[in-house]
């Protein structure tokens, strides 16, 4: 069995210098603006990484000469290695106007380029403290589920097995949201709590993600799933 402290060791960290960071919004847009942005090493998640406002995180990254950064997927929840960072020196950013504001503190960050050929390919088992979303690598060795042959998102799954919350439509994959625009069809809405169906068509310019989009407003709406029952 292959463990995340195995890797960091052969590339000279020992385990006791790094923090591990499970990076998740609980919005589904911006969780994958932020998804896609640690996937293209874009540098604005990197400026969210480093920008800390909690004392107990904050202490946790000052404990760490490095910072090893994971995001979740989307759609599986998997948690998906994204860079190391060596933790460098750090600054003070006021938060608010007045005197009773709280602090954020940023850290500037180096990204260590050796580890970079796992990034977006490496897919760990964080375990069940999803909560806790800053762990001590030394006292978490996670175990290496997968590494990936390339970086990508995951395969669409095909239209007949797709079922997701409409909720989840505007945090889905880039590449599935081309998918769905791109086709039209028959769906199914089934609510959660009630079991109610409901038999749609979508037929305009943006496909099934038009038309799921054009439920956002609806009341009740994160409790309906809709499912396709025939495509073309």
């Amino acid at each position: 069995m292959l463990t995340f402290n195995q890797l960091l060791r052969a590339g000279a960290l020992e385990p006791e210098t790094v923090r591990l960071l499970r990076h998740r919004d609980s919005t589904p847009r911006v969780h994958r603006a932020l998804y896609d942005a640690a996937m293209m090493l874009d540098p604005k998640f990197e400026q969210y990484q480093e920008q800390q406002g909690t004392s107990q995180v904050i202490e946790q990254f000052r404990a760490a000469k490095y910072l090893a950064g994971f995001v979740a997927e989307p759609m599986t929840q998997h948690t998906v290695f994204v860079g190391i960072w060596e933790r460098l020196e750090e600054r003070v950013k006021r938060k608010g106007n007045d005197s009773s504001t709280s602090r954020v503190i940023e850290f500037n960050t180096r990204r260590v380029e050796r580890f970079d050929e796992y990034s977006g390919r490496l897919v760990i088992d964080w375990g069940d403290g999803t909560r806790a979303w800053v762990q001590r690598a030394e006292k978490q060795d996670k175990r290496i589920l997968e590494i990936r042959k390339t970086k990508q998102d995951p395969d669409f799954p095909g239209y007949l097995k797709l079922q997701i919350s409409l909720e989840q439509v505007e945090g889905l994959y880039t590449s599935w949201i081309q998918v769905l625009r791109n086709a039209r069809g028959i769906y199914l809405l089934v609510r959660r709590k009630t079991g109610q169906q409901y038999v749609g068509s979508a037929s305009g310019s943006d496909g099934f993600l038009g038309r799921w989009l054009s439920y956002q407003d609806a009341e009740g709406s994160p409790q309906i799933v809709p499912r396709i029952a025939d495509s073309w």
